[in-house]
């Protein structure tokens, strides 16, 4: 014969393997949708929470009785008599408010009860149910009583609340049961607030077969009235493997609250009936006047329960065994004298029925729950198979058998992909293109004066900003430094003005070209790179956000590094190819021997003065070579009445001109060999400062148009814009990104959709697949 615990492993296995079927289905119920008709889907949804209960008591290897009735039916005192020690209150105002879990324990020392108390939100929702109960139809007893309930909590609300405030609840160890009786009934019983607070109590006790995983629930009673209590009384019933229904012997009929907790019991096992697993407790059976009206009442409740064994339908006396063994509570003896009560008994020729009651209690855990437990397994799994295989009977048809080599997902972006990627990519050029010629585009002639586009003016107040922070910023220019130069060699007293000005050129000369060989470009190409930024950005933008975009067009991260490198490079070429000179002309020489650089690069400073767009018309009109030889700005030819006074003015000793008074340097007649050189610190400290600023002026004005920085821009920006394009045009690669997004389901920015394609395809695959599963899986439950 099988054990109970084999049995139990064998049911788990097949539960077990039953679950891995149910959720198959589930998952085919959401992926076909209005293929399986709404039934089998309703029995689905209702057998698939029974399993779940089930295989939750198999895991736990737990067998689980709930003891019902109606209130005041002798259910606590039928428990008390059971565990031979009055600890749960019976007395005879109602004292039950909650359910109580009575488990059985191992050893003594494992004995123990824990208190669990209601929140205050579940103490609100209480009392609001409890006023609705109060509007409804009811008896007048429980219509007072659930008045006494809603007064009582109302009075003591604030006493319940701090008992709500105990998160952990209330434990107490014992070895001894009757250590616990007194917190027992004052909690439940005697103190008012406290049994209004509590939600479960938890009774472990050796009381019970140790060598049986069990637990007794009292539920509160199914007609209290109150919703939460029925809400308990319902979840018991759903997970009970056992069901002992407490009966007064005197009241032979089944009520609408009793037929309706009977009627939960059957619906939870299809295949078991409640008869099957039912203790019919005929509680107070000494109530009898003589045997005839014990035989008659007998009958009546047998004719309720024609289907549930003589021997599962017991006449009990609780009070009576708990006076007999000498543990009643003082209650119980002011209801019973134990002489009338034994006689009485004797005379319905019966006895208190607990023996008997724990005897077919047992007897049933030892034999008849096994058979009980296959039957219900036989269900659960019979009735999720019918479902599979109707499940199966419905798809089939419709999903077929799928086979890989027909189709490939590759396949399904062909001939209509590729004519709405033309139609996308020709739009897509055209906005491109006109975006680019607003924003980016420069207009024709960009490095003539005041042409560069609104968008590049960003590049040219960068290179302003730098090449005066740069020449503001000069160490060789501080004064301090400048002091320290000029007299550096020479005597202390009598320092060499012309020596002095030619150390000063020399270590400044070096210390510009450096700075520019170093420190301008990067801020160029960082002007420039946040241009080919916004071309980066707006192709993203055009190809939907799409995330690859931005690297395939400029490379990747390595490359990028690299080209933003060339680009630095060009730059510095660019500006050192002007600068260079512009630099030699203006600092590396004094005035006075400048001649042989005029001479040598006139080519040079024709350049300078040809691109030079500042607003000084003098400056403009060939004034560099005029200002690199005599120091002023002037005009080439001195045929005017103003250039013959200024030169004889300075061929009469002393004189001096207007542009002599304000710079003493010193300039002899146009053609003269000889010029004039500053005679002290100051004067070659002005004269190098005016060739700082006249420097500045150039690269500003001049350098940056000749050297080309926008015509470079402009050449970089038309190399990106023409590589977008000629990216699809000429080698398909942006349409081979997007396919890759839309098939992979990247980017739901995309306006191409496949969805219902590649839903049928891999639905019909999945679907196909997950059937076969399900056959399988129908084969291997048994």
């Amino acid at each position: 014969m099988t054990t109970w615990l084999e049995t139990c492993q064998q049911q788990l296995l097949r539960l077990e393997k039953t679950s891995v079927l149910a959720d198959k289905l589930i998952t085919l119920a959401n992926k076909t949708g209005v293929d399986i008709p709404s039934d089998l889907l309703n029995r689905l949804n209702i057998e698939r929470p029974r399993l779940n209960r089930q295989l939750d008591r198999l895991h736990a290897n737990r067998f689980e009785v709930a003891v019902i009735g109606l209130e005041k039916a002798g259910k606590s005192a039928l428990l008390n008599a059971w565990l031979e020690q009055e600890i749960l209150p019976s007395a005879r105002e109602r004292c039950t408010f909650t359910s109580t879990e009575i488990w059985s324990a191992q050893t003594e020392q494992d004995q123990a009860l824990f208190i669990q108390y209601y929140s205050k939100e579940e103490i609100s929702k209480l009392q609001l149910q409890r006023r609705d109960a109060l509007l409804g139809t009811l008896s007048e007893r429980e219509r007072k009583e659930i008045q006494e309930d809603f007064d009582d909590t109302e009075k003591h609300l604030s006493k319940i609340l701090e008992f709500g405030k105990q998160k952990a609840g209330f434990t107490q160890k014992f070895i001894d049961i009757g250590e616990i009786s007194e917190q027992l009934q004052s909690a439940v019983f005697k103190n008012r607030a406290q049994s209004l607070a509590i939600k479960r109590i938890q009774l472990k006790t050796v009381r019970l077969r140790s060598d049986r995983d069990i637990i007794f629930h009292d539920v509160p009673g199914f007609n209290s009235g109150i919703l939460m209590h029925a809400e308990q009384a319902i979840e018991r019933l759903k997970n009970c493997d056992a069901i002992i229904y407490a009966k007064e012997m005197k009241q032979p009929s089944v009520t609408g609250p009793e037929k309706e907790m009977l009627a939960i019991a059957d619906s939870e096992d299809p295949s078991v009936k409640v008869s099957d697993k039912v203790f019919v407790v005929l509680t107070q059976a000494d109530a009898m006047d003589d045997q005839i009206d014990f035989k008659d009442t007998y009958d009546k409740h047998r004719s309720y329960w024609p289907s549930v064994p003589e021997r599962r339908m017991i006449p009990v006396c609780a009070r009576a065994h708990l006076v007999e063994f000498g543990i009643p509570s003082e209650d119980t003896l002011r209801r019973t004298k134990s002489a009338d009560d034994k006689a009485k008994m004797k005379k319905l020729g019966i006895t208190d029925g607990m023996a008997i009651l724990k005897e077919s209690i047992n007897y049933y855990i030892d034999n008849e729950r096994a058979g009980v437990l296959e039957r219900r397994c036989d269900a659960l799994v019979g009735a999720i198979r019918q479902i599979a295989n109707e499940v199966l009977f419905k798809l089939e048809p419709i999903y077929g058998v799928f086979d890989e080599t027909e189709l490939h997902e590759d396949d399904l972006l062909g001939k209509e992909f590729n004519q709405w990627w033309g139609r996308e990519w020709q739009r897509i050029k055209k906005d491109f293109d006109t975006w680019y010629a607003e924003v980016i585009q420069g207009r024709k002639e960009a490095d003539a004066a005041g042409s560069e586009h609104e968008e590049l003016i960003a590049l040219r107040a960068a290179y302003d900003e730098k090449i005066e922070a740069i020449l503001s910023n000069l160490q060789t220019a501080k004064p301090d430094e400048l002091k320290r130069i000029y007299t550096a060699g020479g005597t202390i007293s009598m320092p060499d003005p012309r020596e002095g000005n030619y150390k000063i050129r020399e270590e400044l000369f070096r210390e510009i070209q450096k700075k520019f060989e170093t420190e301008l470009t990067d801020q160029l190409a960082l002007a420039l790179q946040t241009l080919i930024d916004q071309i980066a950005r707006k192709t993203q933008t055009l190809l939907w956000e799409t995330e690859e975009v931005r690297k395939t067009l400029l490379h990747s991260d390595a490359d990028e590094a690299l080209e933003q490198a060339r680009i630095r490079n060009g730059f510095q070429v660019l500006f050192l190819r002007f600068s260079r000179g512009a630099v030699e002309a203006f600092i590396a020489k004094p005035l006075q021997a400048r001649e042989r650089l005029l001479n040598e690069r006139s080519a040079e400073i024709k350049t300078l003065e040809a691109f030079y767009q500042g607003s000084d018309k003098v400056k403009r009109e060939g004034g560099l070579t005029c200002y690199l030889r005599h120091g002023v700005w002037t005009e080439p030819a001195a045929n005017t009445d103003a250039d013959i006074s200024r030169t004889r003015a300075q061929e009469k000793p002393g004189a001096k001109t207007p542009a002599q008074e304000a710079a003493p340097i010193k300039k002899v007649q146009e053609g003269s060999e000889k010029m004039l050189e500053p005679a002290n610190f100051e004067s070659v400290v002005e004269e190098i400062t005016g060739d700082i600023d006249a420097l500045q002026d150039y690269l500003k004005n001049s350098v940056f148009y000749a050297a080309g920085f926008i015509t470079y821009c402009n050449q970089e920006l038309e190399r990106i814009r023409n590589r977008f394009k000629e990216m699809e045009d000429n080698d398909r690669q942006w349409i081979g990104i997007i396919r890759t997004a839309v098939k992979y389901e990247r980017n739901p920015n995309i306006p191409y959709s496949i969805a219902h394609t590649r839903r049928d395809f891999r639905m019909r695959r999945e679907i196909a697949l997950e059937l076969k599963e399900v056959r399988d899986t129908c084969t291997n439950v048994f």
